[in-house]
């Protein structure tokens, strides 16, 4: 008992004084929140500072029973393992303290390679480049492209495949993890980029409701309405053309699901079908949107909350979570809502934005990376983990990002 309470302050004192090394040979075993893929413990650590709800981590790179390059996000409720243990081949540590990061878009600098590592899958087409350093410029320099994996000359079991670069994708426009009905609640998302190109008419002109787009699926998420479905349609380049079920869809419990579709022919499969609406890519028609700018009463988005504060209209709390370079969507509650308690309060909500390979191998003679875009940014040390922070930033960490943020709750009729 005298061996824990020790532990417990000596990882309170560590986190309070900003003790940002990486813990080798040490597990956190249990609070998990949600486990991951990262190539290394560096990028586990600010895919944990980027996350809503996760206060520190356990990397494993090789473990029997585990998946490899699993990176599990933890959380307790004040910042602190509960556990500690050896374990080899495991790394530990907390998240960084992000409260000097204005553009949360700074974290997703990553500039080392990986060597004999495959970012598998999410490719949005192939390239050839003479090495891996052309192949990351040439993501850098796509629009599209967040992270890649490049086939040196040395690869044996495909000769073909030689110097190919595979240029890859993950979703990068916030969609809420659920969505429900409620009454005296007003959603929506941050404004921060409303100001990029829109739509050169309402974009509801491309919208085709009591019309399904059957087939060709390859991905689904919630969306708040039609709009926002295209939205994420759009910012996919896979994407071409989508179906969304409304919210007076009942047939069965896929309300809200946002169907993405993507074929070798740009003429989709129509059938006529109720309380759903379909539409294309608007990247089809030369335009382009990256935010949905709607409110949406009478739709909370729970879960996923980064701090409640109190406001006094829903403007506020959208002002508040579009100046918050952490906050994505927002679930306002009025001062109809059923509980008089909660009337008022805002609740900033993120997810895990930032590019996450969704598998990773091992594999000779490859090399896989991510996009430098955002590698001029003053924090981009911050998600690299350089030895040296060149005076940019304090990395530190922390067992509570915002020492004036309440616990998030959640929203109860």
């Amino acid at each position: 008992m005298k061996y824990f309470v020790l532990l417990h302050a000596l990882l309170l004192w560590a986190t309070a004084n900003g003790d940002d090394s990486l813990l080798v040979g040490i597990d956190f075993p249990g609070s998990d929140i949600q486990r991951i893929l990262a190539p290394d413990a560096q990028c586990c650590q600010v895919f944990c500072t980027s996350h809503p709800r996760c206060t520190f981590f356990t990397f494993v790179a090789n473990l029997p029973n585990i998946p490899r390059f699993s990176c599990f996000l933890k959380r307790t409720d004040n910042g602190v393992p509960l556990v500690r243990n050896s374990l080899a081949n495991a790394v530990s540590g907390f998240a960084l303290d992000s409260s000097a990061v204005t553009d949360i878009s700074g974290l997703s600098c990553f500039q080392k390679t990986y060597t004999n590592i495959d970012f598998l899958g999410s490719d949005i087409r192939a390239i050839t480049t003479e090495n891996p350093t052309e192949c990351q410029d040439a993501c850098t320099n796509s629009p599209d492209c967040q992270f890649f994996t490049y086939v040196t000359q040395n690869y044996n079991p495909a000769p073909e495949l030689r110097k190919i670069c595979f240029l890859k994708f993950s979703a990068n426009i916030p969609s809420p993890t659920t969505i429900n009905i409620l009454q005296g609640v007003v959603s929506g998302f941050s404004q921060r980029d409303c100001d990029a190109k829109t739509c050169d008419a309402s974009c509801a002109d491309y919208l085709i409701p009591e019309v399904d787009f059957a087939g060709n699926d390859f991905a689904q998420v919630l969306a708040a309405d039609a709009e926002h479905c295209q939205l994420i349609c759009t910012q996919n380049p896979r994407c071409r053309f989508f179906t969304f079920l409304t919210e007076k869809w009942t047939t069965d419990n896929r309300r809200f699901f946002c169907y993405l579709k993507s074929a070798a022919t740009l003429v989709p499969s129509i059938t006529r079908l109720s309380n759903v609406v379909s539409g294309f890519s608007l990247k089809s028609f030369g335009m382009n949107k990256r935010c949905s700018d709607h409110v949406f009463k009478g739709l909370d988005f729970p879960g996923n909350d980064r701090k409640i504060v109190k406001t006094d209209s829903d403007l506020s709390c959208q002002t508040l979570c579009t100046t918050d370079p952490f906050c994505e969507m927002y679930t306002y509650a009025t001062e109809e809502f059923a509980n008089k308690a909660q009337r008022g309060d805002c609740y900033l909500k993120s997810t895990l934005a930032l590019p996450v390979p969704p598998i990773i191998n091992d594999l000779k003679d490859v090399v896989s990376g991510f996009s430098r875009k955002k590698c001029d940014n003053d924090f981009a040390d911050l998600s690299s983990c350089p030895d040296d922070n060149a005076g940019k930033v304090k990395k530190t960490c922390s067992s509570n990002k915002d020492s004036n943020q309440q616990v998030p709750g959640v929203i109860k009729a």
